[in-house]
């Protein structure tokens, strides 16, 4: 295989690490998972030789320009106009392939028994996730059962993008079969790494792609219409697949696709990398802290997430679930980012774990996801309950007509079907339509619940309202910017052309969603469609914070500039709103 050359970021990132006390470390003769971020110093050894240093890492590279809070955009030192700005203010712009493989929203866990029916409760939990993206919320569900519940849990998994079904079955087959700990370090980089190891490579061969050929071979004179369906019992953990025969063919068609790695790398920077959209990048890295900057390029360099400063050159081989199976082309859009699936905050609250490097964003949420992971595994493998998965791809609102008569008589605990209520998906009434009757009744499950989210209700609705256009509205969200920035807008020179931007971004932090969102509930007709399809809106939602990312602290209390810093860092603008349905009977 090529080998993938060293960047300019790297080589100054080798270069500045050498001062620190102990960095994350560049020189490995083989691969092993670290424990924690290792040091990238050397130590003089008997004869004046130089040998790795085996500490752990304790601060991370602070010398970067990078990092430095004098660190401008490209349009600010140039001072010109940034790309993204047009006659009427910044305009939504996406480069890419549509293909959504990362979650853009923090995991959850959609039993939150603690708060529902609580630990004592004996009975099993049927789960359906109709539009489940990447496999998170089903991990930390899994993860959020009590230790001593003994019920079976059934989940069963939809997402309309073969390409999404496809890299689940192959991480929960790998999570069901392989040790935790070897499972978890591949499923990590088999999730989000452009690039794999050999033996990676070897444990899909292994625990997936060798089932899934078998299966391909005894089906290959059956219909190519009909669901065929495919059982795994692995011990305590059942892994169940139905597809049609051309949706399995081209699964194993995408794990077999030889990549090229430096046609795959080439595909990739085009993307996340293109020339052309240097202002968008750098607009996302002027809201991010220092170190957070550093993380975000090393990520768009390498195309692997690792400690800041792993050596990589062990992953030489193209990521056959990140790229198309015929062309090589990266599967992504260049905003796709690791961080928008896990909760940052409390994620970067421990920050300074004892494994992991000082201000090392990338090793800390590598450790955390691998940890999810790793959990995860343990208890599909260990766990005394039985723990049933079936996974599908269809478009969610023909779901129900695959599920047979006994999983319509039994009915779901929870359903949760991600963002399909948007008024560009299904919308409100068709979702309720969908799949409220396949909801427990209140007689079996009074917690039961069907979870929707709605990510583009409040910029419609603002739009509609002209809320954001009232002058003395705007005021007072400057205003309140201004108090979080600690900006004063007098300054002039250079600087004050990032601080504008910034304050761009943080205006939609601080709009009134309860308003905005209220306004959206009546254009929509909330309550005639709860009423038409059975259902009511939870007032007070007791499994999933209704508002996750909204500001939550005013300027000046303890803590509101870490949270107004972390939102603002994020692909978020605190819109996001998660309502609660159930039955009415």
């Amino acid at each position: 295989m090529p080998e993938v050359q060293m960047s300019e970021l790297e080589e100054a990132m080798s270069a500045l690490l050498k001062g620190a006390d102990c960095v994350s470390s560049t020189l490995m003769l083989s691969y092993v998972p670290p424990k924690a971020s290792p040091c990238a110093n050397t130590i003089t050894i008997t004869g004046g030789g130089k040998a790795n240093c085996n500490n752990d890492a304790n601060q991370s590279c602070g010398k970067c320009e990078l990092v430095r809070d004098s660190w401008q955009p490209a349009w600010a030192r140039e001072c010109r106009n940034p790309t993204f700005i047009g006659n009427d203010g910044p305009p939504i712009q996406t480069f890419g392939h549509l293909n959504y493989l990362w979650g853009n929203m923090p995991a959850i866990d959609v039993l939150n028994i603690e708060k529902n029916e609580e630990e004592t409760y004996g009975k099993d939990f049927d789960l359906l996730f109709a539009a489940t993206g990447d496999p998170r919320n089903l991990m930390s569900t899994i993860n959020g059962l009590p230790n001593t519940y003994e019920g079976k849990t059934t989940c069963v998994l939809n997402d309309k993008n073969l390409n999404v079904v496809a890299r689940n079955v192959v991480m929960l087959l790998i999570a069901a079969q392989s040790p935790p700990v070897e499972a978890a370090e591949t499923i990590l980089h088999v999730w989000y790494s452009a690039r794999l190891t050999k033996g990676m490579l070897a444990a899909i061969n292994k625990y997936a792609r060798e089932l899934i050929e078998d299966l391909n071979l005894k089906i290959k004179d059956k219909s190519d219409k009909v669901l065929q369906s495919k059982r795994w019992p692995f011990g305590s953990v059942e892994v169940t697949v139905r597809l049609t025969k051309p949706q399995w063919k081209t699964v194993l068609s995408i794990i077999d696709a030889k990549h090229d790695l430096s046609k795959t790398e080439e595909e990739r920077r085009k993307v996340v990398l293109a020339p052309h959209r240097l202002d968008y990048r750098e607009r996302e890295l002027h809201t991010l802290s220092g170190f957070s900057r550093l993380g975000s390029m090393r990520f768009r360099e390498t195309g692997v997430l690792a400690p800041l400063a792993s050596v990589l050159g062990h992953f030489d081989y193209p990521n056959p679930l990140l790229f198309n199976e015929n062309d090589s082309t990266w599967l992504q859009k260049d905003s796709a980012d690791p961080r928008g699936g896990w909760p940052m905050q409390s994620t970067l609250s421990k920050l300074h774990s004892a494994r992991n490097a000082k201000n090392d964003v990338n090793g800390l949420l590598y450790f955390h996801i691998r940890s999810v992971i790793e959990q995860f595994c343990n208890r599909l493998q260990n766990s005394v309950s039985k723990i049933k998965i079936m996974l599908y791809c269809v478009d969610a609102a023909s779901l129900p007509g695959c599920f047979g008569p006994e999983i319509r008589a039994t009915g779901f605990d929870r359903i949760e079907v991600s963002n399909i209520t948007d008024e560009n998906y299904l919308g409100l009434f068709k979702t309720l339509k969908t799949f409220a009757f396949l909801l427990k009744g209140r007689s079996a499950n009074p917690q039961a619940a069907l979870i929707t989210l709605f990510l583009n209700a409040c910029e419609i609705a603002d739009r509609q309202m002209g809320y954001s256009s009232d002058s003395m509205v705007q005021k007072s969200r400057l205003k309140q910017v201004l108090e979080y920035l600690h900006i004063d807008p007098r300054k002039k020179g250079e600087k004050k052309i990032p601080d504008v931007m910034t304050m761009m971004a943080a205006n939609d932090l601080v709009r009134d969603y309860d308003r905005i969102f209220g306004f959206y509930m009546d254009v929509v007709r909330f309550e005639a469609c709860s009423k038409q399809t059975g259902v009511k809106m939870r007032q007070r939602n007791t499994i999933v914070e209704a508002w996750p990312r909204r500001l939550k602290k005013k300027p000046g209390e303890k803590g509101a500039d870490e949270e107004f810093q972390s939102l603002l860092a994020s692909d978020s603008s605190g819109a996001e709103r998660y309502v609660e349905w159930v039955r009415e009977v």
